[in-house]
């Protein structure tokens, strides 16, 4: 069987689409309206590939080349997202798509490929096996989920409804409440925020497939999330909340917030998004899912000769991290989109 890899364009929008959803390993990230959202929000070069056995599609790679403002390049599937690699179906397509994502390596003269990867492209690349996600089934009916949670965590999703927290939907109408508080927890984190741009390019080209949820007391926005679908999915890859109400549980109001929609509208999965083993964030989802599910980041070292240490856990970042805590929220907010994007 002949396969050939071919640059995407927006003739294969419709059978990149149609090839992706009806692969059952497909994920979130292989959505084609990813390549504008980026493109537009972050300012990264997308190289998106295709396979072609014949006219027909038998696998895509979305990649995109990121150049710091250091110069060090490099090519990742996907960038900020939890997911990407490579989705074909065969061991060749699977093998011409790595090759010409290879060649573009050398070609650009990046560092390194990152492939986010639920199961591993190859056992010939190194690999990174210290994130996971938290995936839940979901039921049409709610009520058959939440007898399935333990009494504690029945109790903090009671406490949030005994504080009076409402949860609301919406787009483009939400965003600004959503980043206020977003903006805010990750300043606390000490972590450089994601820029209002990008989101406002997520919710403008996933379409319906993108939303916020808010939770609410009294008048105040407390926390909200961004919401992600696709196909039987839903998927939440940033949440925030004030630090100075966790009292009245609003992370536990917004999950079962989307929990619950998600049952209402015949979702089969919700994932609650990556998180290091062992960190606050994998314990906090732990109570909702108990056995996590693991991921295979893989590399090819194209410039480099071992995986790049781009994470909070390396002790220069540290050293940044702390510092960035003590600007100012609004220099932050300036700076930040500017920062974070040269990072995977």
């Amino acid at each position: 069987m002949l396969i050939t890899v071919v640059p995407y364009s927006d003739k294969y929008h419709a059978e990149w689409d149609k090839f992706v959803l009806s692969r059952p390993e497909a994920t979130i990230a292989h959505q084609i309206g990813w390549r504008l959202a980026i493109a537009e929000g972050l300012g990264h070069k997308p190289f998106y590939l295709v396979a072609l056995s014949g006219s027909d599609i038998c696998g895509v790679l979305p990649l995109f080349f990121v150049k710091t403002w250091w110069q060090t390049k490099y090519l990742i599937s996907m960038p900020w997202i939890d997911y990407g690699g490579i989705l074909a179906d065969s061991e060749i397509a699977t093998e011409a798509l790595l090759n010409e994502a290879n060649r573009i390596a050398k070609e650009t003269k990046a560092e390194f490929i990152e492939f986010r990867s639920v199961d591993p492209v190859t056992s010939e690349l190194p690999i990174r096996t210290d994130k996971v996600t938290f995936q839940l089934s979901l039921q049409p009916d709610s009520e058959l989920i939440w007898k399935s949670f333990n009494a504690k965590l029945r109790n903090q999703i009671r406490k949030a409804q005994k504080s009076e927290l409402k949860t609301e939907f919406g787009s483009i109408d939400k965003l600004p409440e959503f980043y206020k508080v977003f903006s805010w927890k990750m300043h606390q984190l000490g972590t450089p925020v994601w820029g209002y741009k990008f989101f406002e390019s997520i919710l403008k080209h996933l379409g319906n497939s993108a939303e916020i949820i808010l939770v609410r007391k009294d008048d105040k926005v407390i926390a909200g999330g961004l919401i992600i679908s696709f196909a039987d999915q839903l998927y939440v890859p940033s949440a925030a909340s004030y630090s100075n109400i966790l009292k009245f549980c609003p992370n536990h109001a917004l999950y079962w917030g989307v929990i619950r929609r998600g049952c209402e509208n015949g979702y089969n999965w919700f994932d609650f998004g990556r998180s290091t083993i062992d960190s606050n964030t994998y314990r906090f989802k732990k109570q909702w899912v108990p056995e996590p599910k693991q991921l295979h980041w893989q590399y090819y070292l194209n410039r480099c000769d071992k995986i790049p240490a781009i994470n909070p856990d390396n002790e220069k970042y540290r050293i940044f991290i702390n510092l960035w805590r003590k600007l100012p929220l609004s220099v932050a907010n300036i700076l930040g989109p500017k920062v974070i994007r040269n990072f995977p």
